[in-house]
């Protein structure tokens, strides 16, 4: 039960955030967690922990060309 949890709500949630998604895993709470599945799955912003940390320097610049000056997704 708790790593179906994990799985379902905890991972996607804590992926989203690192991503930079916040407007994300904020509407993720009114609609179940269907919206955190969608931000783990989305582009990072380029500025996030996330593509610092794991993306090269092609992904990072699709990032920057994506997302630009953004603050939020």
């Amino acid at each position: 039960m708790v790593g179906l949890v994990v799985v379902l709500f905890l991972g996607p949630v804590t992926i989203a955030e690192m991503k930079g998604h916040t407007v994300l895993v904020a509407a993720g709470w009114y609609t179940l967690g269907i919206a955190w599945w969608i931000a783990a799955f989305r582009l990072a912003l380029p500025d996030s922990w996330w593509a610092r940390h794991f993306y090269g320097p092609q992904k990072l610049a699709r990032a920057e060309a994506r997302w630009g000056d953004e603050e939020s997704g």
